[in-house]
């Protein structure tokens, strides 16, 4: 039978970087093994000596398929990124159950307390949200040298583009006494890759992936339910509305529905808006696991209105996506909430979290 050591052995044999994408699977099945055929295929897989763990074969490759984390798998690969998107791109695109994890802007910049980045990429297209004199309509930025955030946070201040600097990726160099050396490269849609230690790399992705959970799942608790209100009977309500406040205003809010509602790449929203002066209501329904969402918009706010049982991801990938096709510098309301969408830790926080046998 195959182990973890095995794949690390494999990994390692490659002469490029180890590759890891994230993803977040709702599936049906409870049972690991019966997960990976349902979404891979009967023949496509063998399991290995760990219950969670499988390697799945693809035309130039394997994946290593990794369901220790829950909800979020991680698949480790030798493979090229520009072969393993296109063949987890369809399998996303023809489940429900299947979604990307779409780290926030914040969850990038803040990505590993006290590292200096020594690559940034920002991108954003507001063609779709923007009108055509707008400064920044399209955006990107690629920068390198130790100096790379620092330039960054330069162009942010200016007038112009502060509502358009995003991050997309990011390339940092770690040292830990008890993990080594690792450069790690991480983008908004949880791809990764890695040259080093690879020990080091599997809990720099468990970190990144804990952090995008605890997001997810605070905001997943505020969505809308009735609870008992005891043995004397009744009901009572529970959640609240997420809300967004936005840093410039929607140019036009017809056209700004339109796009955001439209049940295209990336936003993954269908709804009928319906405009009451400067306000849109949408019932929308979220093409990534089905649910229904009420949302409410304004020219420079939004509030969602999550239903029980409503994944919390809907929010990370609308807001994540905003984020580089309207407005870089939202916010919300909630303090905890923009905390978490920001994500500032302590470098000691971090570095529990990773020690080995914590």
């Amino acid at each position: 039978m195959t182990t973890r050591a095995n794949m690390v052995e494999r990994l390692l044999e490659a002469s490029g970087p180890t590759r890891t994408v994230v993803l977040e699977a709702h599936c049906e099945e409870s049972d690991p093994e019966a997960k990976v055929r349902a979404i891979f295929g009967t023949n496509s897989y063998i399991p290995t000596d760990d219950a969670f763990l499988f390697r799945v074969f693809v035309d130039d490759g394997e994946l290593w398929v990794d369901q220790l984390g829950g909800r979020f798998w991680s698949i480790h690969t030798s493979m090229p990124m520009r072969k393993v998107s296109p063949y987890l791109h369809e399998k996303v695109e023809r489940r429900r159950d299947l979604d990307w994890m779409w780290l926030p802007s914040g969850h990038l910049q803040n990505v590993w307390p006290g590292a200096i980045s020594n690559r940034v990429r920002t991108k954003f297209h507001g063609r779709d949200f923007l009108t055509e004199d707008d400064p920044a309509q399209d955006l990107t930025i690629n920068l390198s040298g130790r100096g790379a955030e620092r330039l960054l946070r330069h162009i942010s201040h200016n007038e112009n583009y502060r509502s358009a600097v995003s991050f997309d990726s990011v390339q940092v160099t770690l040292n830990n006494p008890d993990l080594g050396r690792v450069n790690e490269g991480v983008d908004r849609m949880g791809r990764f890759a890695a040259s080093g230690d690879l020990e080091y790399h599997f809990q720099f992705v468990d970190t990144v992936i804990q952090r995008y959970h605890g997001f997810v799942k605070l905001c997943e608790t505020r969505s809308l339910d009735w609870e008992s209100a005891g043995q004397d009977g009744g009901s009572r309500f529970t959640g609240a509305p997420i809300a967004i406040r936005f840093s410039r205003r929607i140019p036009n809010l017809e056209n700004f529905v339109s796009s955001l509602f439209a049940s295209r790449q990336p936003f993954r929203l269908w709804g009928i808006p319906e405009l009451s002066g400067d306000v849109a209501h949408v019932e929308a329904v979220d093409l990534h696991v089905g649910h229904t969402l009420r949302l409410e918009i304004g020219l420079q706010w939004m509030r969602v209105y999550l239903n029980k049982g409503t994944c919390g991801n809907t929010i990370a990938r609308l807001v994540s996506n905003l984020q580089h096709r309207f407005d870089s510098q939202l916010e919300f309301i909630d303090p905890e909430i923009q905390a978490a969408l920001e994500q500032r830790h302590t470098h000691d926080a971090v570095v529990e979290s990773i020690t080995p046998g914590s």
